[in-house]
């Protein structure tokens, strides 16, 4: 028989192993579409709190985030951070604006995604790579249909973030220059008219 007593504790957690410039990269494309803490980020991840923190804290210093704001709850403080240099609209703020303040943010966004198509057609940088994307598809969908594509468009928007930032980090370090990039997702309810529409146009 052992003569040492065993703990009968509870089993020790066992989390996730972590990539840190993967990790790293993930926390800043989170951080441009919503505010964050550390917490809450290793609670989605299933990450070690602890670990989360000091990459949160590696981060801040090198200019990647920013402390945006801070709440005491109780004993706790809690800190949140944001990546100033994007402003997306998140679907709790675009549900909580009135129709007008809906219709003035989405023709924003349209004006200006037209305006960047048009100065690049004329520029001749629309059409520069062989292998850009210029896609566009007309569906029809049910419910779970359209819960299911904006799934997937929103998960695309984090994987084209995290490349954005894991590019700005590269170009950091190698002093290379960028490739200027515009990236547009949409995904939104037409009239049926524009099926019609599309029809009359088909040879």
């Amino acid at each position: 028989m052992d003569g040492k007593k065993r703990s009968r504790g509870a089993p020790e957690q066992k989390w996730a192993k972590v990539r840190p410039r993967r990790l790293r990269i993930r926390i800043v494309a989170v951080a441009h579409l919503r505010n964050v803490t550390p917490k809450e980020f290793a609670i989605e991840e299933e990450l070690a709190p602890s670990t989360v923190k000091h990459h949160f804290n590696v981060l801040e210093r090198g200019g990647w985030i920013r402390l945006c704001r801070v709440e005491r709850v109780g004993n706790v403080v809690r800190n949140w951070y944001t990546a100033d240099s994007l402003k997306i609209v998140s679907d709790e703020e675009f549900e909580e604006m009135n129709e007008q303040e809906r219709s003035e943010t989405s023709e924003g966004v349209l004006k200006n995604y037209l305006r960047v198509c048009r100065l690049s057609w004329e520029k001749g940088t629309l059409d520069a790579r062989p292998d850009s994307q210029l896609s566009q598809i007309l569906m029809r969908l049910d419910e779970k249909g359209w819960n299911d594509v904006q799934k997937k468009l929103d998960a695309c928007l984090v994987s084209v973030l995290e490349s954005m930032v894991d590019a700005e980090m590269r170009m950091r370090d190698s002093g290379k220059e960028p490739i200027p990039t515009f990236v547009h997702l949409g995904g939104f309810e037409v009239p049926p008219a524009v099926f019609e529409s599309s029809k009359a146009h088909q040879p």
